[in-house]
């Protein structure tokens, strides 16, 4: 047992008890000449100029504070005082202090350094038990993170307690040292919740990882780590300040009439931000999804997914920085997730009497052929529509990615154009025949002219 971490603490409360003696022996010295006279009603008695548990001037922000209640002297505190009366040292004192106040003195350090003790027991107890239900690495880490902290804890109420019991401080030296003992408390107690929150975050991290979901499902775990920090650390505020009788209520009312101005001249900035949330939440795209946002003519690979914006690199190698709220405005194709196949189709003209199942079965044939087109997809040749001068074919087939998509275009667009010419498939282009009407006396002065043309040259 590290009782060497108990040593200074218990030096220090002892040093400030011994010096706040004098002052605690002046106002409880009984004087009957100094002591004010209350006349009047009880209404017309005020206590720092308001009633208990009242607001000042701050328009209710600020609440005055209850008085400390007095302690009763507790079973320990009577024997002590039996115990020297009965062996003669009531008047005997040592540095200001009577031999009462030094035994109970003496028995509140050995409150806490019991409490020392049994915290530390019991944070091993903890341990070995996560140790149990989990790994010896986890418990490691639980009794670095949180083993300390846990056992101040239970230490400071043992601290409170070992003061409050001694009745030769102050009211205002008891006061002082309960609101930092709360102060102590709260703060190891938000420690321990944070701490908590990153190993459950840390944990589930590891677990979806080992699952292949690590990635997927990262940005999740992250949005919900935040919140949760974020609502430890507006439930901590909230407890100190009610503790120091600010109403924390009233507080957030006021801070909220500045944080209208702020938040309409941010209203984008917090469009985009509530927008990212969304976005982490839902996932409608992933890093490393290709996505279109079709409102923006925007597409590409996503790059980062942030808070306010999301970054995109298109195939020119171009970043675009998006904003999430423009995003979550728009209808967002993603062609990677869940399936990263595509299919995609072109348009054949073939002339007319040509025979359509052969030009057909020549068409599926060729297309199947083509590096990059999925063997186990089908290959569609659908005579889709009548033209002016030609039959018109449509020609799907799949790829593994859309990032083949202008690449296969090429093959088998190249393929099925070797394969028309090899087998005289006629692939007709549009013809525009352009007739002139004239009358007699025009078309007479046209053959003269034609006539003479040569003549003159």
């Amino acid at each position: 047992m590290k009782m060497r971490h108990l040593f200074l603490p218990a030096v220090l409360v002892l040093l400030l008890l011994t010096a706040c003696s004098e002052e605690a022996k002046e106002t409880s010295r009984p004087s009957d000449q100094s002591a004010p006279k209350v006349t009047g009603t009880a209404d017309q008695t005020t206590s720092g100029g308001g009633d208990e548990g009242g607001t000042d001037e701050f328009g209710g922000i600020v609440e005055t504070r209850p008085p400390e209640p007095t302690a009763a002297p507790d079973f320990i505190a009577r024997e002590v005082s039996g115990f020297v009366e009965s062996s003669g040292l009531r008047g005997a004192s040592f540095l200001g202090l009577s031999a009462e106040n030094w035994i109970n003195m003496a028995i509140s350090i050995l409150i806490i350094a019991l409490a020392y003790i049994t915290g530390a027991l019991l944070t091993r107890g903890l341990i070995r038990w996560v140790v149990k239900r989990s790994s010896p690495e986890f418990g490691e880490v639980v009794r670095e993170s949180i083993g300390p902290r846990l056992r101040w804890l239970i230490v400071i109420p043992a601290f409170y307690f070992a003061t409050i019991r001694l009745d030769f401080l102050s009211v205002g030296v008891k006061r002082l040292l309960g609101d930092i003992y709360f102060s102590l408390a709260l703060l190891i107690a938000t420690l321990i919740l944070w701490s908590l929150l990153e190993l459950a975050y840390g944990y589930y991290h590891q677990k979806f990882t080992a699952e292949g979901r690590g990635e997927q499902l990262d940005p999740v775990l992250l949005l919900g780590l935040r919140i949760a920090q974020i609502f430890v650390i507006a439930l901590g505020v909230s407890i100190l300040f009610s503790h120091f009788g600010i109403n924390f209520s009233a507080l957030i009312t006021a801070l909220g009439i500045g944080g209208l101005a702020l938040s309409l001249a941010a209203q984008d900035t917090l469009a985009d931000a509530i927008s990212g949330f969304i976005i982490l939440a839902d996932q409608p795209y992933r890093i490393g999804d290709r996505i279109e946002i079709q409102g923006e003519g925007t597409w590409g690979d996503v790059v980062e997914i942030g808070i306010r914006t999301t970054r995109i690199r298109t195939r020119d190698n171009r970043m675009v920085i998006v904003p999430n709220s423009i995003i979550s405005k728009n209808q967002v194709v993603n062609y990677t997730f869940p399936d990263p196949r595509y299919r995609i189709q072109t348009h054949i003209s073939i002339g007319y009497g040509s025979n359509i199942e052969l030009v057909r079965q020549l068409i599926i044939e060729t297309v199947s052929q083509v590096e990059g087109v999925l063997p186990d997809q089908p290959v569609d040749s659908l005579y889709i529509e009548m033209g002016a001068s030609a039959m018109i074919f449509r020609v799907r087939w799949w790829l593994e990615s859309y990032e083949d998509t202008r690449r296969m275009f090429d093959r088998v667009n190249t393929a099925l154009q070797g394969a028309f010419d090899a087998n005289g498939i006629d692939m007709p282009y549009p013809i525009h025949t352009t007739q002139l009407q004239v009358d007699d006396e025009t078309a007479a002065n046209l053959s003269q002219a034609f006539q003479q043309e040569p003549a003159a040259g």
